[in-house]
């Protein structure tokens, strides 16, 4: 009977006993369609596109998006996506759906593309060709940034520095990243390590 009381206690009364892995729903405005974040007045769909795609045709999909009737979608930058994932949408009672954790951001660096990952929270470079496991997430202003960007609620310290992975290392490093999160195959494992390889 005791354990019921502070359970009680605890789930009514102690902010300390919240989940901190559940995301500030009242933060979000939440359509069909769209997702509004009213702290940044950003707009995002609430839905990736569902397939494996390399960064120009998720720049496409972002582009051309038309979710809630609005025409002026694009992709996100790496500091849109990253204030997201520390807004823990992925998080116990989702915000938004993403049928992957792995999202292309607009940021390029030669042949390499930026994107972030919902699931480890960091963001880093991928070659522009790959798809695998890669979605588009559209975002669009609804006002104007400067003020969020000045003034911005996520702490930049929390942040995840970029690294491009320029070493046959490093890019061995991120595609055994993909293995083990499950989000290529063996056999997509086995093949583009022979790809990179093969550079030597």
């Amino acid at each position: 009977m005791r354990n019921i009381f502070l359970f009680s206690l605890c789930l009514f009364t102690l902010p300390g006993c919240a989940d901190y892995n559940s995301p500030k729903l009242t933060q979000f405005e939440i359509t069909e369609e769209t997702v509004l974040d009213k702290n940044t007045k950003l707009m995002w769909a609430n839905n990736d596109n569902k397939n494996n795609l390399n960064r120009q045709e998720a720049l496409d999909y972002c582009n051309s998006y038309s979710g809630g009737g609005f025409n002026d979608w694009r992709m996100p930058t790496i500091s849109e996506l990253q204030g997201l994932i520390q807004s823990k949408v992925e998080g116990k009672g989702k915000v938004l759906t993403l049928s992957s954790s792995l999202v292309w951001a607009s940021e390029t660096d030669d042949s390499k593309g930026a994107f972030c990952n919902f699931k480890s929270q960091g963001c880093s470079w991928m070659e522009q060709v790959i798809s695998i496991s890669l979605r588009a997430l559209p975002v669009r202003d609804t006002e104007a940034q400067d003020e969020f960007i000045a003034d911005s609620t996520v702490p930049e310290a929390t942040f995840t520095p970029i690294t491009r992975p320029q070493t046959v290392e490093q890019r061995l490093q991120v595609l055994d990243m993909l293995r083990k999160q499950e989000l290529i195959t063996t056999d997509e494992y086995n093949q583009k390590k022979r790809a990179i390889l093969d550079e030597l």
